[in-house]
């Protein structure tokens, strides 16, 4: 997974990276999206660098809620919205330009999607985030 930095903490503010948007492996848009677009529907500032790369991440939980992957973003939705969110757009399987191919749900587990811009991703992260505090995040 080259958009995470083997050197960078697993754990970090965005304010502790000189340019998250553009010098953090991911494009702009991408991190535009998460952070300037999903995350302020959220009920806490959920910006944070897992290994150098943008993402929103529970701040009492420390779940993982949604991951900046280069030119993608992974989101963890509800499992309950996963047939929607695949017939809406996204996709469990990314194939890469240099010829890899990632099953999402294969490295994160169940309810992780790849997204597609689509307006009901806020929704599912939303209901996600709500969910933290449970056993079973993604139920």
């Amino acid at each position: 997974m080259r958009w995470l930095r083997n050197d960078a903490p697993l754990l970090a503010a965005p304010e502790t990276h000189t340019d998250p948007y553009y010098q953090a492996g991911s494009h702009p848009d991408v991190v535009a999206r998460l952070w300037d677009e999903i995350g302020p529907a959220l009920d806490a500032d959920c910006r944070a660098l897992i290994f150098g790369s943008p993402a929103l991440v529970h701040p009492h939980g420390g779940i993982v809620l949604a991951l900046c992957m280069g030119t993608t973003y992974g989101l963890r939705i509800p499992v309950e919205n996963l047939e929607d969110a695949c017939t809406a757009g996204c996709r469990r399987q990314q194939q890469w330009t240099g010829g890899g191919q990632t099953d999402i749900e294969a490295r994160f587990g169940e309810g992780w999607v790849f997204g597609a811009f689509l307006d009901a991703e806020t929704d599912w992260l939303r209901a996600s985030f709500d969910r933290v505090g449970r056993t079973d995040v993604s139920r």
